[in-house]
């Protein structure tokens, strides 16, 4: 398994779950927290901004949930893929991201101490949307986690700039090691 920037559970013991997020994710997940109503009325908003979403708009739209080393790969077609997959996710309407932002905030259903396969946690030290301490968390929770806890890496360059050393993990543990 691949947890690329994964959140912790909501209610992680130790974890202070909003923690070093930027101010869109406290406004969202604030939302979250109050229910399904007050969180489609927040994402109806931003919903109607990114489903013409163009990379500037991007950027400018989750200034706080980009650091800089994110906002440097969102270049050519890197940043046109993901402009693209904003509007093709946003075209029909807001519901699964409702429902994916519900989902973080509720509890997951399992315990951790049952996952037995093989399991690979990355993380980037400057993540503004998923924290680094999720990363650390996890890392520390998780049965025989190979945790990668890079530093200087964000939410989208470490899933970039890493994709060929995740792969190549997968395989390995999918031949046994």
């Amino acid at each position: 398994m691949l947890v690329i920037a994964g959140v912790a559970p909501y209610r992680a013991e130790g974890l202070e779950w909003l923690g070093g997020m930027g101010e869109e994710n406290l406004t969202e997940f604030g939302a979250a927290t109050a229910g399904e109503q007050a969180l489609r009325s927040y994402l109806d908003g931003m919903g109607e901004h990114l489903k013409e979403a163009t990379v500037a708009h991007i950027i400018s739209s989750l200034d706080t949930l980009l650091p800089d080393v994110d906002v440097a790969v969102l270049t050519d077609e890197f940043g046109e893929d993901m402009a693209a997959a904003f509007r093709e996710a946003l075209r029909i309407g807001i519901d699964g991201w409702l429902d994916d932002d519900l989902a973080f905030v509720e509890e997951w259903g399992f315990d951790l101490s049952e996952i037995d396969v093989p399991t690979s946690v990355w993380q980037g030290s400057e993540d503004l949307m998923v924290p680094f301490a999720h990363g650390r968390w996890l890392a520390t929770h998780v049965p025989g986690v190979s945790a990668h806890l890079e530093q200087g890496q964000g939410h989208l360059c470490i899933a970039l700039g890493s994709l060929d050393r995740m792969l190549d993990e997968l395989i390995d543990a999918g031949d046994g090691g």
